[in-house]
């Protein structure tokens, strides 16, 4: 199997679905950080207990992993019923990136320091979390096609033989998902803090490590 084939196929063929869920993605982001002001007192406590609860408050990559993939395969699973899980999750995320965008900038630090905290893993946590959707979309598809074509009077092994290559790019994109939610976690568990760290102590802040 040529691997570079197969994720290349799995995103070419789903565009569409990618750029649906970009697109919700980034009007929740939009409305995230221009509400970011209004809903602070309501949302930061409700982030902070939520943390708390993850066991995601120190900078620990096997527990950033952990969690990160949990969230994945809750996705997938949980997009089996009509794809909701999904979407509801892509619209959360997206809102919640775009509040903290906007809390961060406008009372804590600035866009630079927004950057330094959230670029360095977030350039592969967004794509994998948008990966992971994906899969759940698709997953949710194929069951669809696979019912359908069985109340068409096909048997079960035809309609799966009809709709198999959905079902081999939910496979390959959630992999993916699982590949870059890893190399985040790492990223965000021992290069993002440095940088954070770095990039506070030149604008005369605080050791972020301490």
């Amino acid at each position: 199997m040529n691997i570079k084939y197969e994720i290349k196929e799995a995103f070419i063929e789903n565009k569409r679905i990618f750029l649906i869920i970009i697109v919700i993605f980034t009007i929740a982001f939009i409305l995230g950080d221009i509400s970011a002001d209004e809903i602070a007192s309501v949302l930061m406590p409700m982030l902070k207990d939520a943390m708390l609860k993850g066991n995601v408050t120190s900078i620990d990559a096997f527990n950033i992993m952990i969690h990160n993939e949990t969230a994945a395969l809750i996705t997938l699973i949980g997009s089996v019923f009509f794809a909701v899980y999904a979407f509801i999750a892509i619209f959360l995320n997206g809102f919640v990136v775009g509040f903290m965008a906007g809390y961060t900038i406008h009372s804590t630090y600035d866009l630079v320091m927004y950057i330094a905290l959230i670029v360095p893993h977030g350039i592969l946590e967004i794509p994998a979390f948008f990966c992971s959707c994906t899969s759940g979309i698709l997953l949710f598809t194929f069951i669809f096609k696979v019912l359908r074509d069985k109340i068409r009077k096909n048997t079960f092994s035809e309609a799966y033989q009809n709709n198999k290559k959905t079902l081999k790019h939910v496979a390959v994109l959630f992999l993916v998902a699982v590949a870059l939610f890893a190399i985040a976690a790492l990223i965000e568990g021992f290069i993002t803090p440095q940088i954070g760290n770095i990039v506070s102590q030149q604008m005369g802040g605080a050791n972020l490590l301490k």
